[in-house]
């Protein structure tokens, strides 16, 4: 049976492995390397020739791979292809076919990747730019803080495997929340909130509505505005938004695991025939999701198409009812995606940057100081007299070295020769009085160089 692998060119195979189990980045591993059920993974020869092999057990491991604990899940897999493929009544094809697929199994288990240093630096980044975010924008922003109380299940169409697809972060392969999600959810809950309202309230609630996210031709004439078109008057149809939504990021740690969800019978649906649900064998399909307890920073601004600052209320206000009432993402009608809004977290990560920022300051004071006075020794230094240089080296020598600088004096330049006498009859005259009794090798070095040197004798 030839070995399965993911189609990409052999170069590249050959650096990040057939199955790209060498690959770190889990965004990078969900767009481009999983095993796509129409890719033909395997082929084997049988009595009526060759035979392609399509698992749809590689393309749901290839993605369950990205989900913390995965390895595990996979091991176990391929624990159990072997053990299946040792049975007695297995065939000689089956046993090949499940002890491939354990092998495929084992490999994308040997992915590895770690997220806890990059999730503590998401969330550091996330912070310090909520810090910079509040002071560029200070009145003309919000932040909510909301914290998942059930799954996320963002972006499950956007993958190589239907219902099956994450959002994640190029850089850094962590969860994320587009803004385009944000703005979407928040402009439902403000259209039911505009269609239950009383006609009293309607014509301020549209127009609040118009201002912070915008209007186009066709969202009077087939879309949701369509019983609201009367409250235009003489206005345009087009109206850009006020209010940009940003993406969301976590500021703890988000983890990704796997989950499920039940496939119904295909064949009864067709059919009507209650006998075929005996048939069939359902199998549940894996698909990742953002664990509870996440909590997303979700941030709007004004753009400066209105400057009116009760805009912000509105779109706050439509932002928590969609988080708390409604839920974001899919399969919120089965808990997936709600949120609860915590506003004593965002001050609890003010006071961390807050400290993170001091820290960083007192850090950066301390490193120009430093370099300041490097700067400033190395001014010195290059205006001292050679010799003065070469006395002030020395003088940072152990006993035992400056001894053994006088062997070799010979061999130094003048300038340090001539250091070193003058060493010899200040700082270090101590060195020269015990050498003149007990050293007579070197005594005699430093005499011959004095000599050679014309310098007085030695007191």
């Amino acid at each position: 049976m030839k070995a399965a692998t993911i189609p990409m060119p052999g170069d590249l195979a050959e650096a990040i492995g057939s199955a790209a189990e060498r690959v770190e980045n889990r965004s990078l591993l969900l767009d481009k390397f999983v095993f796509h059920k129409s890719w033909p993974v395997a082929e084997e020869e049988t009595s009526r020739g060759r035979n392609v092999v399509k698992w749809d057990e590689a393309s749901r491991w290839s993605f369950m791979r990205i989900a913390d604990g995965a390895d595990q899940i996979l091991r176990k897999e391929a624990d159990n292809k072997r053990r299946r493929s040792a049975g007695k009544n297995t065939t000689p094809e089956n046993k090949g076919r499940l002890l491939e697929e354990a092998k495929i199994a084992e490999t994308l288990a040997n992915t590895h990747w770690n997220t806890n240093e990059l999730s503590q630096l998401r969330a550091q980044h996330t912070r310090r730019f909520l810090r910079l975010f509040q002071t560029a924008y200070a009145d003309r922003a919000h932040i909510t803080i909301g914290q998942l109380e059930g799954r996320l299940a963002i972006n499950l169409a956007d993958s190589l495997i239907q219902n099956a697809g994450i959002c994640l972060d190029r850089l850094f392969g962590l969860p994320h929340i587009p803004g385009s999600a944000v703005k979407g959810v928040s402009r439902h809950a403000a259209l039911e909130e505009l269609k239950t309202a009383s006609d009293e309230a309607k014509p301020g609630l549209f127009h609040a509505f118009r201002a912070v996210f915008g209007t186009a031709d066709n969202d009077f004439s087939d879309g949701a505005l369509r019983p609201f078109r009367h409250l235009l008057g003489r206005l345009p149809l087009d109206q850009k938004g006020a209010v940009s939504f940003l993406p969301s990021y976590p500021v703890n740690d988000a983890h990704i695991v796997v989950d499920l969800t039940n496939v119904h019978y295909p064949d009864y649906y067709r059919s009507g025939q209650e006998s075929d649900q005996q048939k069939e064998k359902p199998k549940p399909n894996p698909f990742p999701a953002v664990e509870m307890g996440a909590q997303f920073a979700f941030c709007i601004v004004l753009n400066g198409t209105n400057n009116d600052t009760t805009l912000l209320d509105h779109a706050r206000r439509w932002l928590e009812n969609a988080l708390t009432v409604r839920g974001l993402g899919a399969k919120t009608a089965a808990g997936y995606g709600w949120f609860s809004i915590h506003p004593e977290v965002l001050v609890e990560l003010e006071e961390q940057e807050a400290s993170a920022e001091a820290v960083r300051t007192a850090a950066a004071t301390a490193a120009a100081k430093a370099e300041s006075a490097r700067q400033a020794e190395a001014s010195r230094q290059a205006a001292l007299d050679p010799q003065d240089r070469a006395a002030e080296q020395l003088l940072t020598l152990t006993d035992d070295a400056f001894a053994a600088f006088a062997k070799v004096l010979a061999q130094k330049s003048e300038p340090e020769q001539r250091a070193y006498f003058k060493l010899l009859t200040g700082p270090k005259r101590d060195r020269w009085k015990a050498w003149r009794k007990k050293k007579p090798e070197i005594v005699k070095a430093l005499e011959d160089a004095r000599t050679r040197l014309n310098i007085p004798p030695l007191p």
